[in-house]
C-alpha cells in the first residue's frame, strides 16, 4: 500500500513516514478513513484523507492522476495529493492554567511546545523560567525571599502557605529545580522533563488558577 507523511501524534516525530495498512471509503471515492503505522514508534494512527490532486500544482496546470483508491493500493507517497484531517489520537496540545501573568504564560507555553516536540533541553530551561518568574512574583512581599534560589523560594512559599508541603517535597525530588546552571552537562531525560512539566503546571494552578477561580466566583456572587 501507499505511504503518507505527517507529524506523529504519538511519538511527536516531525514529518515521519507512515505505512497505510487499510482504508474505508466515506465519500464515494473522494474521502477515506485510513489506518497507518508510524515508522518511528510503530504505533497506529488513524486519520481522514480527502482527495486534492491539484493542490500542489501551479495555476493553469492540469494533471491526470489515478483515482485515490488506486493510489492507496499502489506503493508511493500520497501526501502531496491529499488533505489530512481528523487525526486520531489528536496531536498533543499544551494545557495552560488560567489567570497567569503574560510572562509566566509565555514561558510555560514554550516549555510545553518544546516538550511535545522532544526538545528536552529547551523544555527544561523554559519550564524553569516559568517557575522562576512565578515564584519571584508570589514571593515579592515575603521578607528574606529576595535573591534566593528557585528551590529555596519554593520552600519559602510553602512555609507561608502559598504552596502545599506535598508540592514542596515533589520539587525537592526534581534535579532540574536545584540546578542553578541552564547549561548542565547532563541532559535531562524525557521522564525528568515530564515530571518538571507536571510540577510546573500544578504549581501554576495552585499559585494562580485556584485563587483566580475563587475571586471570579466571589465577583459573580457579589453581582447576584
Amino acid at each position: 500500500m501507499a505511504t503518507i507523511a505527517l507529524d506523529c501524534p504519538r511519538c511527536t516525530q516531525k514529518n515521519i513516514t507512515m505505512d497505510i495498512s487499510g482504508y474505508t471509503d466515506v465519500n464515494g471515492g473522494r474521502s477515506y478513513n485510513i489506518a497507518c503505522f508510524c515508522r518511528g514508534c510503530s504505533l497506529p494512527v488513524g486519520m481522514k484523507i480527502t482527495d486534492a490532486p491539484t493542490k500542489c500544482l501551479s495555476r493553469g496546470t492540469r494533471l491526470v492522476t489515478l483515482p485515490l483508491h488506486s493510489a492507496l493500493n499502489q506503493g508511493g507517497d500520497i501526501t502531496s495529493r491529499v488533505e489530512i484531517s481528523d487525526i486520531s489520537p489528536p496531536p498533543p496540545k499544551p494545557t495552560i492554567p488560567l489567570f497567569l501573568p503574560d510572562n509566566v504564560e509565555r514561558a510555560f507555553i514554550e516549555g510545553e511546545r518544546s516538550r511535545i516536540s522532544g526538545n528536552v533541553c529547551a523544555a527544561g530551561m523554559t519550564y524553569r523560567r516559568s517557575l522562576e518568574l512565578a515564584t519571584k512574583d508570589k514571593a515579592r512581599d515575603i521578607p528574606g525571599a529576595s535573591g534566593k534560589s528557585l528551590a529555596v523560594r519554593i520552600r519559602i512559599l510553602a512555609e507561608n502557605q502559598l504552596l502545599t508541603p506535598d508540592i514542596r517535597d515533589w520539587a525537592d525530588h526534581i534535579r532540574i529545580i536545584g540546578n542553578e546552571s541552564a547549561h548542565d552537562e547532563d541532559e535531562p531525560s524525557p521522564q525528568e522533563i515530564a515530571d518538571l512539566g507536571n510540577l510546573t503546571r500544578m504549581m501554576l494552578v495552585y499559585l494562580y488558577e485556584l485563587s483566580g477561580q475563587v475571586q471570579r466566583m466571589k465577583g459573580e456572587e457579589a453581582k447576584e
